[in-house]
């Protein structure tokens, strides 16, 4: 009998040990080779080539660097005049190449602890180098951190490198903040290329007045200006939208203009139509403000008035009321620039859901609709500038 249960012991299998969770059949020590690899970067330690960058000797690793960047195989092991050399010089920034090299051994950079032209300049470095990687991930991060005080080196630096999701974030960008940028103590430090390009943009919207004095504090910064950029950059300046006073007051004062030329533009200003305006696309709704309700005469007679946050050269204003329609309801509609002189477009009546008033173009700024029903209600105002197209001209041929 003992040894049948002797036997059934030997049978039986004993408890389960604790078994290590860890896989016996795969070594991963990928993680501590990182930390190694990290370890040697800028350390003398094995280097075999040393970068001179802003006179500061920085020990590195070929083999590492080839691993990481075809300019680099090329550059080390190409057969270059550098590929012999154990000391090669870079005319680069220091600060920018040692962020990219301790990410070329660490494969990490941490962008909240630079400085705007720290990254700005790694980014130029990763172009160079071919990481497009970290081009990616610094142009998404500054997408996100645009601000008045580096849109402008960021707009440098997107037409310097031809970036232009990062151009389109900075225009918009620009668009919503004009004057702020404008008055900006980094608008000077703007190349001549990227002032170009932002005075050539028609959604640019600010008073010209405010313009032309960046630009004429711009060109008086720069010592190196031409006569040539003088031209271009004034040329640029849309002065016709300025009013008579600010063309006497603040324009002549400074002799950028003859008086033959403040002549013609005032001249040019009796043609509202036919200028080149800002922060206006033709057929694009102006109002972007909320509609202010409020009533004169014991409430008798009610005022729906917007006011615009700039003075916009419109011909064309939809009324949208609430209702489809009334009987015996009239609605007049008011203009002005400046809020105290006054000119009345029409007087509609309420038959369509949308009524609309065509007019000569003019500056407007202030746009008032009234009604003495105290029931009628208006949903939106809406102005813009109307473009009339051209008919096109049908040419018949015959055999």
């Amino acid at each position: 009998m003992a040894s049948v249960n002797e036997e059934k012991r030997k049978d039986t299998p004993s408890p389960a040990k604790h078994v290590d969770s860890v896989n016996h059949e795969e070594i991963e020590d990928t993680a501590l080779l990182a930390i190694h690899i990290a370890g040697l970067c800028m350390k003398e330690d094995k280097a075999d080539v040393t970068f001179v960058v802003e006179k500061e000797r920085i020990p590195a690793h070929r083999v590492i660097l080839a691993a990481r960047s075809e300019y680099f195989q090329a550059l080390l092991y190409g057969g270059l005049e550098e590929t012999k050399q154990t000391e090669i010089a870079l005319q680069v920034p220091l600060q920018p190449f040692q962020y990219l090299l301790r990410y070329i051994y660490s494969g990490s950079m941490s962008l909240k602890d630079m400085k705007d032209e720290d990254i700005l300049d790694t980014l130029g470095l990763a172009i160079q180098y071919g990481f497009p990687s970290v081009e990616k991930a610094i142009i998404n991060y500054l997408s996100l951190h645009v601000s008045v005080g580096n849109v402008c080196a960021i707009l440098d630096a997107g037409r310097l490198f031809d970036l232009a999701d990062l151009l389109a974030v900075c225009d918009e960008f620009v668009d919503r903040n004009a004057l702020d940028v404008l008055r900006h103590e980094t608008f000077q430090n703007l190349t001549f290329e990227s002032l170009c390009r932002l005075l050539d943009r028609d959604k640019f919207d600010a008073p010209e007045v405010d313009i032309f004095l960046a630009v004429h504090k711009w060109y008086r910064a720069k010592e190196d200006a031409d006569a040539d950029q003088y031209k271009k950059i004034y040329d640029k300046v849309r002065f016709p939208l300025m009013s008579h006073n600010e063309l006497v007051t603040v324009v002549r004062p400074t002799g950028v203009l003859q008086s033959d030329q403040l002549l013609n533009i005032v001249a040019e200003k009796e043609t509202l139509y036919k200028l080149r305006n800002r922060g206006v696309v033709p057929g694009e709704n102006v109002v972007k403000e909320k509609i202010v309700w409020s009533q004169l005469y014991d409430g008798r007679i009610r005022c729906a008035d917007v006011v615009l946050k700039k003075a916009h050269v419109i011909n064309k204003i939809e009324v949208c009321y609430k209702m489809k329609s009334a009987d015996n309801v009239v609605y007049c509609v008011d203009v002005s620039l400046d809020g105290e002189c006054w000119h009345r477009l029409a007087e509609l009546p309420h038959n369509k859901p949308t009524e609309v008033v065509h007019f000569r173009a003019r500056e407007v700024r202030y746009i008032e609709v009234t009604t003495s029903d105290k029931y009628e209600d208006i949903d939106s105002i809406k102005a813009m500038l109307h473009m009339k197209q051209k008919k096109k001209k049908w040419h018949s041929t015959s055999d």
